[in-house]
C-alpha cells in the first residue's frame, strides 16, 4: 500500500496530519456464479468501497482473464444512479431474444474469469482487487415477468395488499426459487413473499414522502443469483405536515422561573383539514418532567423545577408532529443553559448523624458536608442557625467540623438525644443555602452502677428456708439501654480465712441462704458484691454484705416468708441440695417433736397432769442454777443475778412473754465488751465465763459481734 503525505492542518489550533489513502473494498476477493445460457445484460455482483478521508472516487474493470471468447461479452463496472453503488455486470453486446438468444459463455472453452477491479480516489490513490465468475455449465436463471414499473394510490392502499407479482424461471429447473427485496430510498411499505414472488404492501401508504420507491428484487435457485427492478409509482402522496422555524438551538438562562416560554413553534401541513398534533422527548430522559409543550400554541416552556448550569448546560429535544394520517419528524432542538450568578448549595437535604455524648470538645462530629456553589467559583462559609440546642454545639465554618460546646449528657433526659439542627452556607455575594442536620446523640456508659448503701447486713434465722432470699441490694445505674443493665456477683471479703456454703449473691443482687450445717449462730460472713453493667467497656461498682445467721425466740416461724426470685445466681445442683436438706430438715423436725409429745404424755414432766401437755409445762418449778451467777424468780416477778461477790443486782421487771433462753453459741463478751451492753436496750446476763445471755427476742446489733 502507497501512503503519502499529503498535507497539514490546523485544528484547534494543534497541527493534524492527513494521510492520503486509497478506497477500501469490503468482500473482496469472493467469486460468483453465471450460466453457461446467459445472454441478457444484467448485475453479477455488487461493490462495497469506502473512503476514510471522504474522499471522491472511480471504480472501473482493470481487466478480465481470460478474455471472452466473443467479442461481443465483457464485464463492465458501473454505477447504479438510484443507489449510487458500483455493480460488476456481465453485458452482452448481441444478446438476442429469448426465444434466440446469443449466450454470452461457453463451458466447455472457458469455465472461470478473473475480473481485476479497481478504484481511484480524487488524490489518485487507488486500489484493486479480484473477482471471480464461475460459469454454472447449461444453466440460465432469469425474469419472466413482462413489466418493471407499477402504481397504487397512497390515499386508498390498505396494509399487505398486493400490487405485483414476479415471476423467474430456472433453465435446469433447480429449485426452490428464493426471492428477496431491497427497496430505495428505504422504505418499509414493502416486503416480498420469498417463495411466490407477491410483492404486498406491509402498512398504509400515507408516510410515505417519496415517488417512485425502487424495488430491487433478487432470485437464487441456490448458485446463481439475478437481480431485476421493480418502480413504485404512489399516486396521491399525503401532503405531510412539518415544522417551519426550528432553530438548531435556543439559550435561556439557569435561572428562568417555571413557566417560561422557551421557543414557539410554527407548523404547517399542505392539507388545510388535516388536524396538526406535537409530541416531544427530552434527552437527558431524566430530565423530560422539567419541559412542557403546548399544540394550541406552539409554545413549548420551563414546566417545574430549576435549570442548572453546572449540573448540565445542555438538553437535546426532539419533536415530533402529526396530521392524524402520518408522523413526521424528529426535528431537533438544542436548549443551551447559560450560567447566572446563584446561591450556595448543599449535597444532601438531610444529613443524619449518629454520636456519643461526651464532654465539651470531646467529640468530633463531621457530616461530610459537601457544598457547591450554583456559579461554581464562590466561597462559602459555614453555620449553624439560632434554634434547638444549636447554642450546645460549634462548627468550624470551613471543614464543617462540629463539636460540643457544652457537657452533653442525655443521662435520665437531661439533655434531648435528638436534635435537629440547620446548617447554613454562605457565599461570597451573600446569597445562602441551607440543610438540615439530624442529631442522634447516643448514651456513653460514663456511669458506673450504684449501691443504695455503702454496707448492708442481712439476716438468716433458725426458720429461714433454703433458697429463700434474705436481702435485696438496690442498684441503679444513670445510664440508659445495655449501658444501664448490670448484674451482681460476690466473693468472700476474705477467703483466707472464711469458707461459705451458707449464702450466694444472685445476678439480680439478691443474698439467697443456702444452707445452715455447721452454721453457728452469731456467725458473720461478709461478702465483697460487685455490680457490672453490659456497656463497653463495662463499669463496675463494689459494696460490702454482712449476712449473720441468729437465732429467733419466737417458738413458731413467721409464716411470712421471701420466696426465691426467678434470677437467683443458683445453679440446678444447688438448688437440688436446697430442696434435699429442707426434706431432711422436715424429717428430723417432726421425729423431735414426736419424741417431745411422748416424753409429755408418759409424765415425763412431771406435771399434775401427765397426759396434758400444757399443764405439764406449767406446772414446772423455778430451778436454781448452779452457776456462781444465781438468778432468782421473786413472787413479785423480780428478777436479781448473783455476780461473784455473791451481790444481788436487780433488774428490770421482765415482762412474762419472754422467757430466759440461753445463748450458748453466742461470743464471748470481756472487758470493755461488757460495758458496750447496756441493759436499758438490750436485756442480757453474763453467764460464766463471759458469755452473753440475751433474754430478748429481738436480734442484737451487728456491732456487738
Amino acid at each position: 500500500m502507497k501512503i503519502q503525505l499529503f498535507s497539514f492542518f490546523l485544528c484547534q489550533g494543534l497541527p493534524f496530519l492527513i494521510v492520503a489513502t486509497p478506497p477500501i473494498f469490503r468482500g473482496l476477493p469472493t467469486s460468483v456464479n453465471v450460466g453457461e445460457q446467459e445472454y441478457a445484460n444484467r448485475l453479477i455482483y455488487t461493490l462495497t468501497v469506502s473512503d476514510v478521508n471522504n474522499d471522491n472516487y472511480v471504480c472501473n474493470a482493470a481487466g478480465t482473464t481470460p478474455t471472452p471468447a466473443r467479442a461481443e461479452t465483457e464485464f463492465r463496472v458501473l454505477i447504479d444512479p438510484q443507489t449510487g453503488h458500483y455493480g460488476v455486470y456481465a453485458h452482452n453486446g448481441s444478446p438476442g431474444t429469448s426465444a434466440a438468444p446469443n449466450v454470452m459463455f461457453d463451458f466447455a472453452a472457458q469455465s472461470t474469469y478473473q475480473i481485476n477491479i479497481r478504484c481511484t480516489d480524487s488524490n489518485g490513490e487507488f486500489r484493486e482487487d479480484k473477482l471471480e465468475v464461475d460459469v454454472i455449465p447449461g444453466d440460465r436463471l432469469e425474469f419472466t415477468h413482462s413489466s418493471d414499473v407499477v402504481s397504487v394510490d397512497a390515499q386508498t392502499a390498505t396494509a399487505s395488499e398486493l400490487i405485483y407479482t414476479v415471476s423467474s424461471r430456472d433453465l435446469l429447473n433447480h429449485s426452490p426459487l428464493t426471492y428477496t427485496l431491497i427497496s430505495v430510498p428505504s422504505t418499509n411499505s414493502f416486503a416480498i413473499d420469498s417463495s411466490s414472488g407477491q410483492v404486498r404492501t406491509t402498512r398504509t401508504l400515507l408516510d410515505e414522502t417519496h415517488t417512485p420507491v425502487h424495488l430491487y428484487i433478487s432470485v437464487t435457485d441456490g448458485l446463481i443469483s439475478v437481480q431485476t427492478l421493480l418502480s413504485v409509482d404512489i399516486l396521491n402522496l399525503n401532503s405531510q405536515p412539518n415544522i417551519t422555524n426550528l432553530p438548531a438551538s435556543v439559550s435561556v438562562d439557569e435561572d428562568i422561573a417555571g413557566g417560561t416560554v422557551i421557543f414557539t413553534l410554527t407548523s404547517q401541513d399542505l392539507d388545510p383539514t388535516d388536524p396538526l398534533t406535537h409530541s416531544f422527548s427530552v434527552s437527558p430522559i431524566t430530565a423530560q418532567g422539567l419541559f412542557s409543550f403546548d399544540s394550541a400554541s406552539g409554545q413549548f416552556k420551563l414546566s417545574t423545577g430549576k435549570l442548572d448550569y453546572e449540573t448540565l448546560s445542555r438538553y437535546n429535544v426532539t419533536f415530533m408532529i402529526s396530521d392524524g394520517k402520518t408522523t413526521t419528524g424528529p426535528y431537533s432542538l438544542t436548549i443551551n443553559v447559560l450560567n447566572v450568578n446563584e446561591e450556595c448549595y448543599f449535597d444532601r437535604q438531610v444529613y443524619y448523624i449518629s454520636v456519643l455524648e461526651g464532654k465539651a470538645g470531646s467529640q468530633t462530629i463531621n457530616p461530610n458536608f459537601v457544598v457547591r456553589d450554583y456559579d461554581g467559583i464562590q466561597p462559602y462559609s459555614l453555620s449553624l442557625m439560632n434554634g434547638n440546642n444549636s447554642e450546645r454545639f460549634t462548627i468550624d465554618s470551613t471543614s464543617g467540623v462540629m463539636t460540643y460546646a457544652v457537657d452533653y449528657d442525655v443521662d435520665q433526659n437531661a439533655m434531648p438525644s435528638t436534635v435537629q439542627l440547620t446548617v447554613q452556607c454562605r457565599d461570597s455575594l451573600a446569597k445562602t443555602g441551607t440543610a438540615l442536620i439530624v442529631l442522634t446523640i447516643r448514651d456513653a456508659n460514663d456511669n458506673p452502677p450504684t449501691f443504695s448503701q455503702g454496707t448492708y447486713t442481712f439476716y438468716a434465722d433458725q426458720f429461714t428456708g433454703f433458697g429463700n432470699a434474705i436481702g435485696q441490694m438496690t442498684v441503679s445505674d444513670k445510664d440508659s439501654g445495655s449501658n444501664a443493665e448490670f448484674s451482681c456477683g460476690g466473693s468472700l471479703a476474705n477467703s483466707a480465712s472464711q469458707t461459705n456454703t451458707y449464702y450466694t449473691v444472685g445476678t439480680g443482687c439478691g443474698v439467697y441462704f443456702l444452707s445452715r450445717t455447721g452454721l453457728s449462730y452469731g456467725t458473720a460472713i461478709r461478702y465483697l458484691v460487685t455490680a457490672t453493667d453490659k456497656g463497653s467497656p463495662p463499669l463496675s461498682s463494689t459494696t460490702t454484705v454482712n449476712m449473720i445467721y441468729i437465732e429467733t425466740t419466737t417458738t413458731t416461724p413467721s409464716t411470712t416468708t421471701t420466696t426465691l426470685p426467678p434470677s437467683t445466681g443458683l445453679d440446678a445442683g444447688a438448688v437440688a441440695a436446697i430442696v434435699l436438706g429442707s426434706l431432711i430438715g422436715a424429717f428430723l423436725l417432726g421425729t423431735l417433736l414426736y419424741f417431745f409429745l411422748r416424753l409429755c404424755y408418759t409424765g415425763a414432766c412431771g406435771g399434775s397432769a401427765p397426759c396434758d401437755f400444757m399443764n405439764c409445762c406449767r406446772n414446772r418449778r423455778p430451778r436454781v442454777e448452779k452457776d456462781p451467777r444465781i438468778r432468782v424468780q421473786s413472787s413479785k416477778a423480780e428478777e436479781m443475778d448473783y455476780w461473784k461477790n455473791e451481790k444481788v443486782y436487780p433488774t428490770k421487771e421482765i415482762d412474762t412473754r419472754y422467757g430466759r433462753r440461753d445463748y450458748p453459741d453466742f461470743p464471748r463478751a470481756t472487758g470493755s465488751q461488757m460495758d458496750r451492753i447496756s441493759p436499758s436496750n438490750i436485756p442480757v446476763e453474763f453467764g460464766s465465763r463471759g458469755r452473753i445471755y440475751p433474754i430478748t427476742g429481738h436480734r442484737l446489733p451487728i456491732s456487738y459481734y
